[in-house]
Formats: structure tokens, sequence, C-alpha cells
């Protein structure tokens, strides 16, 4: 299946830069001046220049990104290139934005849980569960990140939104949904299935537009997990097509065999009389 996913960005100085730098660093043959007028026609300007100056540090303009706007200026100067490293460096971008507004989020949800103990024993110490938490945040904004990020919006973009956030929405297992949902870039190259940590699940969640709550276990620190304002049976209904042999397709497969034999009023009657 072709994934479909939107890519917005607020398109500061310093996510511009990112951009140049990261197709700088990806497609190192393309001649520097191309790749920068390309990058500007991917963010919806004529040129770079007109990117640059709309980058102000007050009003940061939205942008959508192209990456067929990429790639199509590309090929008129003879370098056939792949949307992939413009759309993994937005993905980027996106992540680090993300995380500058969410500051206890990390590669694998919010915290880390608990102070773990060291090898000899002994629990871990205030430094080391820092810097613990310093790496699962440098994770999350990692190129192990990228294609998982990505993933996850493609699931996404088929989410309806909620006016309330809900039961059933949770992280852990929206994530696995994602990691097993089979799709393709949109130039056919694999996206997943792929693992995605929860974390990163959760950051296209938000970038994505969907609210949450998180919380805190008995001793106040950060549970890792996340709910959303998302449709359950949305969710329920991509769980079951996604992983038709996982526990929420059997159960509804059973049901609806159930209601077959029995017919829906009896079936109902049934559920009620065992409640």
């Amino acid at each position: 299946m072709l994934a479909v996913f939107t890519l917005n960005l607020y398109l500061t100085a310093t996510a511009l830069d990112t951009l140049k730098g990261e197709l700088t660093r990806t497609l190192p043959a393309v001649k520097s001046s191309h790749r920068c007028e390309a990058l500007g026609r991917s963010l919806g300007f004529f040129t770079y220049a007109a990117a640059r100056t709309a980058a102000g540090p007050l009003h940061p303009p939205t942008v959508t990104v192209n990456g067929e706007a990429f790639t199509g200026y590309l090929a008129g100067y003879g370098f056939d290139v792949s949307g992939l490293p413009l759309l993994h460096a937005a993905a980027k971008v996106a992540l680090q934005d993300v995380a500058r507004r969410t500051p206890a989020l990390t590669m694998w949800g919010f915290g880390i849980g608990r102070p773990q103990r060291e090898a000899d024993g002994k629990r871990e110490t205030g430094e080391n569960f820092n810097k613990r938490f310093v790496k699962a945040r440098d994770d999350l904004t990692s190129d192990g990140a990228v294609r998982p990020f990505l993933l996850s919006l493609a699931l996404l973009k088929r989410v309806a939104a909620t006016k309330t956030i809900r039961r059933g929405t949770g992280s852990y297992r929206s994530k696995h949904i994602a990691e097993n949902y089979a799709c393709t870039y949109p130039g056919g190259e694999p996206l997943g299935p792929k693992y995605v940590p929860n974390g990163v699940f959760v950051a296209a969640a938000i970038h994505a537009g969907f609210s949450y709550k998180s919380s805190v276990d008995e001793l106040g620190y950060d549970e890792p997990n996340a709910r959303f304002n998302m449709s359950k049976p949305v969710l329920d209904a991509l769980d079951c097509e996604i992983r038709p042999d996982g526990g929420v397709a059997q159960d509804r497969q059973r049901r609806d065999e159930m209601i077959r034999e029995y017919g829906r009023r009896r079936y109902y009657r049934m559920l009620r009389d065992v409640a």
C-alpha cells in the first residue's frame, strides 16, 4: 500500500539550516546551488532566497514538504535522485520541533522509567540516570527515529480525531499497529513494516495534531505511555486490517461467528446475562 502522510513544518531559520545540512550530508553529489534551489521549491517557494527570507524569527510560516517538487527540479538538471533524503531531513526537523515542545519525551516514551540497578547491584546514581535520559532524548531526533516516525504518520493519516481523549487509544497499543503496517514511500520504496519505538509514535501523534494525556507513577516518575483523542473504533478497524491474527481481530471474528449462529439480539442478551 502506498503511504500517504503530510509533513508540515514551521519554517524557522534553524529548520531551514537543518534541512540544508541534512541534504548536504545525504546528497553530496548534487551541486550545492541546485540542492538549495530544489529545497526552496519543495517548501513552496520560487527560489531558495525566498525561503530564506520567509524563515524569519517573528512569524515563521507553516510549509508543507513536497517531494515531487524537489525531485522534479533536480531532474531538470540531470540529477536522478529519490525524494527520501528530503523526507528524512524534514522528518528530523519535525522530530526536533516536537522534542523542543515536549521536554519529557524520549525515544521510548515519556521519561525513562525509574532508576535502574547498576551492574554491581547498586541503585543507579542520579548522574547515570540523567545520562540515560539525555541519550534517550538524543535518540528521539536521530537517524534511527526517522523511518518509524514517517511510518507512524502514514498510519495516523487514517485515524480520525475525537473531541476528547479516549480509553483504548494508548501509544503502546497503537505503536504496535503502526509497526506492522505494510506500506511504501510515495516513490515505492519500502516503509513498513518497521519497528516503532513508543516515543517516536507519540512524537508522530503530536506532530499530526492529536492531543494527549500522560501520567506519572506513585513515585512521581513519568509513565512512558500516553492516550490520545483518537477514534477507538477506527483504531480497532485498523488493528484488524493490519494484524488479522491479532487479539482484536480474533475477538471480532468470534463475535461475528456468534452473531451469525445466535442472531444479534440474542448475542447481546447473552452478554448482558454474563455481565
